[in-house]
């Protein structure tokens, strides 16, 4: 067991350190990493998802319906515990229990998922992320948008109304993002029995395949250029999390 964790854990704390040091050299910038991001989000991680759950088989999708319930109980249930916590208990602003909400139960699955999960679970790997990005992206931070509003105005019958209109509008965005509608479309071409043979799943891995190491080389960059201060809130967060 401590060989598969090393395994799994060494590669991700070895990019984060390349991508700081490539940063530390000037090499690449901020900039460079938002377009790392965007060909992470826009190409390589949908590519990756669509052809993994393709590859994966309608049997071993009903098979994971328990892991995809539970992965929605833990991501939003533990989003309303947090909230719950910070608004009522810690009497955090209503922005601001929101993005502690997000950090604690949003999971970077996107970024970290295929490297870790990969080495744990290789079969699952790509539903399980595809699962994680769907619930953060369709529920988590649509809600977390409409929360973050509600400190700038007051919550007058008009407001409610505008809330309403943009959460709907959050969630049409959402879905027109190709990390969103790209395993929502192989989902459904594989429950109608729909699957990828190896020769054409290789279009979609060359790129795909890159996803885990761009997105942590990317959080090693941000994380030279911003240098976060580790404070009592980062600890708190972090040790939640």
């Amino acid at each position: 067991m401590i060989l598969v964790l090393i395994s799994a854990l060494l590669p991700i704390i070895v990019t984060l350190c390349l991508g700081y040091f490539s940063g530390a050299r000037k090499d690449f910038g901020e900039s460079h990493s938002k377009i790392l991001n965007k060909l992470i989000m826009s190409y390589s991680l949908p590519m990756s998802l669509f052809g993994g759950i393709l590859a994966t088989g309608r049997k071993v999708i009903f098979e994971n319906i328990p892991v995809a319930i539970w992965n929605f109980i833990g991501m939003v249930g533990g989003y309303l515990i947090v909230f719950s916590i910070c608004k009522f208990i810690l009497k955090n602003s209503t922005s601001l229990s929101a993005l502690r909400s997000l950090t604690i139960s949003g999971p970077a699955i996107p970024f970290v998922g295929p490297t870790l999960l990969g080495s744990l679970f290789p079969t699952e790997t790509s539903l399980i992320v595809a699962i994680g990005s769907l619930i953060m992206n369709v529920v988590q931070v649509p809600l977390t948008v409409i929360l973050l509003s509600t400190d700038s105005y007051e919550l007058s019958a008009s407001n409610k109304n505008r809330k309403i209109n943009n959460l709907g509008l959050d969630i049409i965005s959402a879905f027109k993002k190709p990390v969103v509608w790209a395993p929502i479309f192989a989902l459904i071409l594989s429950l109608f029995g729909i699957t990828l043979s190896p020769i054409w799943q290789k279009n979609f891995s060359v790129l795909g395949g890159a996803t885990g190491g761009m997105a942590l080389f990317s959080i090693g960059i941000i994380l030279y250029v911003k240098k976060p201060k580790l404070n009592l809130a980062v600890w708190m967060n972090t040790l939640s999390r």
